[in-house]
């Protein structure tokens, strides 16, 4: 099936910032209505409103430290259930230990600028709360009320993505640890199981707490452990039979072998492959467009000279001269 055709990953372009095209799900105004079901229209749209540039600041972190680490980054997709951000890191611990530690390492920034101008609110600490947002007037102090909500959820989107759950932030930096010690598919294994176990754990405490949403995020939270987890046992089956060779690293066939297909990527792989290779097409024929129109422009300069160029002719001559001397570097 076409990753195009998954409702789960259908979205409108809000566009392009720091050479990163942001995308929004269509089902994102779901959790618009679910807040303001719950905590009315004004309040509702408001925390909706942070939620979205809470997760932006979220996942421009790892954009920026995978480009900053020696990968690359070109995409984030905002959905109901959090952001996605299309990067690659390169192929070492630093770089990809800090491409997912930059993710929640944002969020914490923006707590740490809110910090000194809330410390006086007599909300200030159920601003730490977990499960509820602070009780707030946006009537009678609209300014602190904004500090006191912006607060509260980068704290816990913070707290969130650093727990050691997989496919979590917190879950991925416990994977590229135990990488270090053992190999790749025990590391991951490893890795699930802690995670599945915390899962079980708050599923006990939502209940204790009879918190609703805290079973309900366990719940997913399980569930998309138990994917990868099913996806890794697989691999390590294939792994097995092709005499050691490890599909983590990639998805393209052996050479020399056609008896049997590779695993294939799993959930959020096949977003992020779909994602880089629409970005691969559109530098293709963007690349094709500037070529012909410099073939035209020189040609024009061979006929009748220079000074028949006008300024913006000039201009894109010279942006497209440095685009293939910044790519000749690369």
């Amino acid at each position: 099936m076409d990753i195009r055709q998954n409702p789960l990953w259908l979205s409108v372009p809000v566009g392009t910032y720091f050479q990163t095209d942001v995308r929004v799900s269509i089902l994102f105004p779901l959790l618009a209505l679910l807040f303001c079901a719950n905590l009315g229209l004004q309040l509702g749209l408001l925390v909706t409103g942070l939620l979205f540039v809470a997760l932006i600041f979220h996942e421009f972190g790892h954009i920026f430290a995978a480009r900053r680490t020696g990968g690359s980054g070109h995409e984030i997709l905002i959905w109901p259930l959090g952001g996605l951000a299309s990067v690659t890191p390169a192929p070492n611990f630093y770089s990809e230990f800090w491409t997912v530690l930059s993710g929640p390492l944002a969020n914490l920034v923006i707590c740490l600028c809110c910090l000194p101008a809330m410390l006086g609110s007599p909300q200030f600490w159920d601003c730490f709360s977990l499960l509820a947002l602070p009780a707030v007037s946006l009537q009678t102090n609209l300014p602190q009320a904004l500090l006191l909500l912006t607060f509260s959820i980068n704290f816990k989107l913070l707290v969130l993505n650093l727990l050691p759950i997989y496919p979590l932030d917190g879950g991925q930096m416990a994977y590229h640890i135990a990488k270090l010690s053992w190999e790749r598919q025990t590391a991951k294994s490893g890795t699930l199981w802690v995670g599945m176990v915390l899962c079980i754990l708050l599923t006990l405490a939502g209940a204790f707490l009879k918190s609703i949403d805290l079973i309900l995020l366990a719940s997913f939270l399980m569930m998309l452990g138990m994917h990868e987890h099913f996806a890794t046992q697989i691999s390590r089956t294939l792994d097995d039979s092709f005499m050691g060779y490890d599909f983590s690293q990639g998805y393209t066939s052996l050479e020399g072998r056609t008896d049997r297909e590779p695993r294939q990527p799993g959930f959020f792989e096949r977003w992020r492959l779909q994602r880089a290779r629409k970005k691969q097409e559109k530098e293709h024929l963007l690349r094709v467009e500037t070529e012909q129109r410099v073939d035209e422009l020189l040609d024009k300069v061979h006929q009748s000279g220079m000074n028949s160029l006008t300024d913006a002719e000039r201009r894109f001559l010279q942006r497209a001269s440095d685009r293939y001397r910044s790519h000749g570097k690369e």
